[in-house]
């Protein structure tokens, strides 16, 4: 084959040009630190980046949403042991109005600051979170959950819970809504509940009653109905949900245990012939009604030894429902707590998570600078060979040996 002098050339021009251009490459990835300059240089590992940086992008959002999360269960969280600490100051103040040496007007100035107190904790109910959304509306963020009623306080929200992806594979509730909170507060001592009737003109008082024997619990509602003779006073026991008689001609003493359908209750003082004591099933109310009506309560004027009963009847009724709103209260902000403690978790595993996703994209894009400083070395070697290998080819002359 013969080599003509043209192609000498060209062959020494193209071997320097892809010297040239394999030292540029190396040059270009160690000025970028990436070992990839276009997707052509290692499809699959390019492929891997898209779909790394697309789980990694995802894992940055869930963890964003996981601080997002926090800050709201957190404001829930002071929100509610807010209102836990009113309630508290609330029963102290229906404590003192049970002083027997109190006048009415003792008990209306208390009533007052009970009353002032139900306004402070609607304003809490009616707590803003970070967005300026409501924070215990439900879905329903811009619009103001309760209103102030003579009843107590209106809900207007809805019973939703807004919630947040915070792992691929766990949406987390970051809201509690204002009815499972402040209306579904069970009444009495949260499995039945003790009152007496209005009509009631005796000094008696009933208590709020213990649970003996669960098995033994029917649901039903029932009344005690007493009977004045001369000095001895006896009391039937009546199934108003079936209407029959449990008992009858039961002798009564005062503070005596009375045992039913696996419940117990006490009554203490002397209630007059035909007076009337409910025991019925627990109902939910909410936590405003119950202070309204305990404000009701130390508002009206006390004349008279059955009025007096009916006041310590009341307050009762008021300290057992205040406790079971401290208890619902409780119950919202343990469920808080455990997904503040789970967060936690999250936030360490997201964390964990991105540093892995971050370690496989350095693997599959950065470039080995040791390899590639010994990349470089060796292409510039192999330009200047290429460089000289030339110099000699194109000096070459048939005149040099004649």
């Amino acid at each position: 084959m013969r080599i003509s002098t043209s192609l000498l050339f060209q062959r020494g021009v193209d071997q320097m040009n892809d010297a040239q251009s394999m030292l540029s490459d190396t040059q270009s990835r160690i000025s970028s630190g990436k070992r990839m300059l276009a997707p052509s240089d290692d499809p699959i590992a390019a492929s891997r980046v898209v779909e790394t940086t697309q789980a990694l992008a995802l894992n940055a959002s869930q963890q964003a949403n996981v601080g997002q999360a926090r800050d709201s269960l957190s404001l829930v969280d002071s929100t509610l042991s807010g209102a836990g600490d009113l309630l508290q100051q609330i029963r102290t103040l229906l404590v003192q109005a049970g002083n027997t040496s109190l006048t009415d007007s003792d008990r209306a100035s208390i009533a007052v600051n009970i009353n002032s107190s139900i306004d402070e904790l609607v304003g809490l109910a009616n707590t803003r979170d970070g967005t300026g959304g409501y924070l215990f509306s439900g879905y329903q963020q811009t619009v103001q959950p309760f209103t102030r009623t003579t009843s107590g306080a209106q809900y207007n929200g809805d019973q939703g819970y807004r919630s947040l992806s915070v792992a691929p594979t766990r949406t987390l509730a970051v809201s509690e809504n204002g009815t499972d909170i402040f209306e579904r507060v069970r009444t009495g001592n949260g499995i039945f509940s003790t009152g007496q009737a209005a009509a009631n003109t005796g000094t008696g008082v009933i208590s709020g009653g213990t649970v003996t024997n669960g098995l033994l619990l029917t649901g039903d509602s029932y009344q005690i109905v007493f009977s004045v003779a001369g000095s001895a006073t006896t009391y039937d026991i009546v199934d108003t949900t079936t209407s029959t008689t449990v008992s009858s001609g039961n002798p009564y003493t005062s503070d005596g245990a009375i045992n039913f359908a696996g419940m117990q209750v006490t009554i203490g003082g002397a209630p007059a012939n035909g007076d009337t004591f409910t025991v019925t099933p627990s109902a939910n109310q909410s936590v405003f009604k119950t202070l309204t009506d305990a404000v009701n309560a130390l508002s009206a004027s006390v004349t008279t030894p059955g009025d007096r009963a009916r006041l310590a009847q009341n307050i009762g009724a008021g300290l057992a429902n205040i406790d079971q709103a401290l208890d619902r209260l409780l119950g919202v902000r343990t469920s808080v707590g455990a997904k503040l403690k789970e967060l936690d978790t999250l936030d360490s595993v997201n964390q964990d998570v991105n540093l892995n996703y971050t370690q496989q994209l350095s693997h599959l894009q950065d470039v080995d600078y040791a390899q590639a400083a010994s990349d470089l070395a060796r292409q510039q070697q192999a330009l200047e060979a290429a460089r000289a290998s030339y110099q000699r080819v194109t000096g070459a002359s048939l005149f040099d040996y004649l």
